[in-house]
């Protein structure tokens, strides 16, 4: 064999191809888009051999070394894991058919005849815990939406009757909204792509989300009387995701790869209504919510970890929370008195705790019973929360024989 083949993965901005790494990247909504290259094993200027769009890993090569077996998620039509097949000299990926949903990092024996690959299977819910106060729960939590596959992000509306979310539940990541009991679930959008992260405006009119609908990552407003989307204009030709609303629901902060050079990502903030984004930070941030009297912004940055303030008209940053995993930087809130966030200090699952504003102290409130997913969302009157946790999450090693 002549050529290695890897995976080159896009993070969307000018220069930038295959420099990062995957960790906070696999919960943005769509996650990265990668392609694979041949390059010389004695060395040499490597050469693509795909580009569309998806999501891959896992290359293994056929039986002869005319082809590229690789794992692709989110690949219509397709929604979750799959398998695919194409050819060395380049051209369009064939679905591999026979191969289930869920289908990963692909191995041929070397007699060529025999194809193993990983199929994972996962089970997310959302739950409801109750507060007695801002630091001790009302009792133990319940479920409140359950489904096979993936769910994540949940955001209540402003007026604490419903909560949407982002569901897998027929096919692709879409948004969807149920009451704030889990009944009545409404599906809002149907792009067949990835949507995700759903955040209501304050005056419950809009929802602004992520979406995936080609290299770089957007943001959308939904209109949730019409039932529209639309783009809105942000930083063309960059990432851009982690929406966010001003209390006053004129602007939305977002992460833009935009200006952010090894930082990897900035705040910004565009108007609703239209006009030019606004760079916010300097020294990087990815995710934004503004406190209960609009006086700080707080938020998280790429890869490193902790939560930092500044003041929303501009200034400068402090550190607010030193030990939060920047890898689940969706499991955070600010309420009124403080912040909730899932850490992992005593608790291996994962716990929600309390950062008091005025004593600076952190309370565990609720150890979870299984591992923490996705999300976490305080409803407005400050006495829910609702967070995602992973209750079945397997894996297993499928065999497919004669492979050819």
């Amino acid at each position: 064999m002549e050529d290695a083949v890897v995976p080159g993965r896009h993070f969307n901005s000018p220069g930038d191809e295959g420099k990062g790494n995957m960790s906070a990247e696999q919960g943005f909504t769509g996650r990265s888009t990668a392609d694979f290259f041949v390059v010389p094993v004695k060395g040499g200027n490597p050469r693509r051999i795909t580009s569309d769009n998806r999501n891959k890993g896992g290359a293994a090569w056929s039986p002869g070394g005319k082809e590229i077996i690789f794992a692709a998620w989110w690949a219509p039509p397709i929604s979750g894991g799959s398998l695919w097949r194409v050819p060395v000299s380049g051209g369009v990926p064939a679905l591999i058919s026979g191969v289930g949903a869920g289908a990963g990092y692909p191995s041929i024996s070397r007699a060529g005849h025999r194809l193993a690959y990983q199929q994972t299977s996962t089970k997310q819910s959302i739950w409801r815990l109750d507060l007695k106060d801002h630091k001790h729960a009302k009792g133990a939590p319940s479920l409140l939406i359950a489904e096979a596959g993936s769910m994540m992000r949940p955001h209540f509306s402003p007026d604490g009757k419903r909560i949407a979310f982002e569901s897998a539940r027929l096919g692709f990541p879409e948004i969807w909204v149920c009451n704030a009991h889990g009944s009545n679930c409404a599906q809002l959008t149907a792009l067949h792509r990835v949507a995700g992260a759903p955040q209501w405006s304050p005056d419950g009119r809009y929802i602004a989300f992520e979406f995936h609908p080609g290299e770089q990552r957007e943001i959308y407003v939904l209109d949730v009387a019409s039932g529209q989307a639309r783009l809105l204009p942000t930083n063309p030709g960059w990432d851009n995701l982690a929406p966010g609303w001003s209390r006053d629901g004129k602007w939305l902060y977002f992460g833009s790869r935009r200006g952010a050079g090894p930082l990897r990502f900035q705040l910004w903030k565009a108007p609703l209504n239209g006009g030019s984004p606004v760079q916010v930070t300097k020294n990087g941030g990815l995710q934004a919510l503004e406190s209960a009297d609009s006086r700080f912004l707080y938020y998280t940055k790429y890869d490193v970890p902790g939560i930092w303030k500044m003041p929303a008209g501009g200034g400068e940053e402090t550190l607010v929370i030193r030990d939060f995993n920047s890898i689940l930087f969706r499991n955070w809130t600010v309420g009124e008195k403080g912040i909730y966030l899932i850490g992992f200090r005593t608790h291996s699952q994962g716990t929600i705790e309390f950062f008091d504003f005025s004593t600076r102290v952190m309370t565990p409130v609720w150890d979870l019973e299984k591992v923490a997913g996705w999300g976490l969302t305080l409803s407005p009157d400050g006495q829910t929360l609702a967070y995602v946790q992973n209750d079945l999450n397997e894996s297993n090693i499928m065999v497919v024989n004669n492979f050819r």
